[in-house]
């Protein structure tokens, strides 16, 4: 009996540390992402109506070389 109450217990306990997670750290970086997004202001780059936005402007998609860059 003694055994059995001591594995509940312990299959309990390892079963609350492995199910907690940290949501506020991913959440607080998505906020961070959101609110640094600054206006478009077009350079010698933008031609013909065509804008091409700069990392951190409203409007910009992040590629596989704007992650290079980045780095």
């Amino acid at each position: 009996m003694k055994k059995t109450v001591f594995i509940l217990l312990l299959a309990g306990i390892t079963t609350g540390a492995f199910a907690t997670t940290n949501f506020d750290g991913h959440q607080k970086k998505k906020k961070k992402a959101a609110t640094a997004m600054k206006a478009h202001v077009c350079t010698a780059a933008c031609k013909n109506g065509k804008h091409m936005y700069a990392h951190g402007e409203k409007g910009h998609v992040c590629t596989a070389e704007c992650m290079k860059a980045k780095m």
